[in-house]
């Protein structure tokens, strides 16, 4: 779904943001970009969908290069969640928001209510919307733009810190949401700084440090590795971490810590027993 070859980027005032990255990214995948603010992960999410041309190297969107392709084309094939939400938020109903991207690929009017209709209940958005989506809270207006891809449906999502702003409630919902894209083949990369979030549903984590990618492995190795964790200050997950301290096996799922920590429990309490 994804390929950059040896892609690099610079601003106008000669500024490095990223230095030959290479890596690629397949139907079914999610990935996570962690990193100190400044590494350039955004940036590459800017890439990556061909919203910046690559200044050396190439990007490939499932075997487009993107300096190559117009936006529609390339519109089809990724579609891109901003930080803030209200950046790309265009239109006074939240239904209308929803269906602005199939409308805009030439669909009837039956495929779009019906795209509409299933991004709208993925979300959990139904009841709103007739709603203006900037009258919604911080979490709802999130996932207003994520309903958008949603009905949009590319094979690559490409998610700029999309936890940030939700309660529970709406966590709940987009860790099912995420779940079911994985199902449905779809690509995801994502940018987080929860590591707890990133160790629960990331299949790989890529570390970008000084603008360069410099570690891209699973959670449990990337995300434990002190030499990594050292070059911005990032903090291993809780899980994990909890585990090594208490001499078990490092796990990211709660229900995979509470069996690891009743059968260590049960073995202290049958040897005390004994």
């Amino acid at each position: 779904m994804l390929e950059l070859e040896q892609a690099s980027f610079d601003w106008p005032d000669g500024s490095r943001q990223l230095q030959d990255i290479s890596l690629t990214l397949a139907a079914g995948e999610c990935a996570a970009l962690v990193g100190a603010n400044g590494a350039g992960k955004s940036t590459l999410l800017r890439l990556a969908c061909g919203l910046l041309p690559p200044g050396s190297g190439r990007v490939r969107l499932a075997g487009v290069d993107t300096r190559e392709a117009r936006p529609p084309a390339l519109a089809r094939l990724a579609g891109l969640m901003f930080q803030e939400p209200e950046r790309q938020i265009c239109h006074a109903r939240v239904d209308l928001e929803v269906g602005f991207a199939p409308r805009l690929a030439g669909g009837t009017a039956a495929d779009i209510r019906r795209r509409v209709d299933e991004a709208l209940a993925l979300t959990g958005l139904e009841a709103m919307a007739p709603a203006h989506p900037l009258d919604l809270d911080a979490g709802a207006r999130r996932m207003v733009t994520l309903a958008s891809l949603i009905a949009q449906a590319p094979g690559l999502l490409l998610l700029d810190e999309p936890t940030r702003d939700l309660d529970a409630v709406w966590l709940a919902r987009f860790e099912r949401w995420l779940e079911h894209a994985r199902h449905q083949g779809q690509a995801v990369l994502m940018i987080s700084h929860d590591l707890d979030f990133v160790a629960r549903h990331a299949s790989r984590v890529l570390h970008l440090a000084a603008h360069r990618l410099v570690a891209d492995g699973p959670p449990e190795q990337v995300l434990a590795d002190p030499r990594l964790q050292s070059l911005d200050g990032l903090p291993a997950p809780t899980l994990p971490a909890l585990g090594r301290g208490l001499g078990m096996q490092p796990v990211s799922q709660p229900e995979a810590f509470a069996a690891q920590w009743d059968a260590s429990w049960q073995d202290r309490k049958n040897g005390r027993t004994a």
